[in-house]
């Protein structure tokens, strides 16, 4: 390739360059997860969808396809090629609870019972990976249990957090 040629292709591939790199880097803002999340389980004003704020997915070019995976857990997806997949817990608001008895009152201490969806979080480095779950035991917050990955059916052991969700411990 002569030189003229070789300078054109640099040329034209700085300039490509920025507009790709700009592509890659738009990020999927959060409230139409959170609006997806709402709307597949029918939720009212009260629920919230736990969304973590620092999660950055590709921006979606389609709309936002979700489905209830469990009474308090939805499945989002972005049907792009090849797109992502997230599973959005919902919690009830505060305002919601009605006044229990004292008996009821111990019984809600226990924040995730056997059988309850949960969200497992894995971290490594600066990646956050999560997924489906089913508790396998009782557990408050900061309390450890056994958790069966909903899709490989391995049992993993979890510490709860404040915010419903399973932090793996190794």
């Amino acid at each position: 390739m002569d030189r003229p040629r070789k300078f054109l292709a640099c040329l034209l591939l700085a300039t490509a360059l920025p507009a790709a790199t700009a592509a890659a880097q738009k990020a999927q803002p959060l409230q139409p997860i959170r609006d997806a999340a709402l709307a597949a389980l029918q939720a009212d004003a009260t629920t919230q969808a736990m969304v973590a704020p620092g999660l950055r997915l590709p921006a979606c070019r389609q709309p936002l396809a979700a489905t209830a995976s469990s009474p308090t857990v939805a499945d989002v997806r972005c049907p792009d090629s090849p797109g992502w997949r997230l599973f959005v817990p919902l919690r009830q608001g505060a305002q919601a609870r009605p006044a229990r008895a004292t008996e009821e009152i111990a019984e809600a201490a226990v924040m995730v019972k056997r059988g309850d969806p949960v969200v497992l979080r894995a971290s490594f480095g600066g990646t956050e990976v999560r997924m489906g779950g089913r508790a396998l035991g009782q557990a408050r917050a900061g309390g450890i249990l056994n958790v069966e990955n909903d899709s490989s059916h391995r049992i993993i052991r979890g510490r709860l957090a404040a915010d419903g969700s399973v932090e793996v411990v190794n």
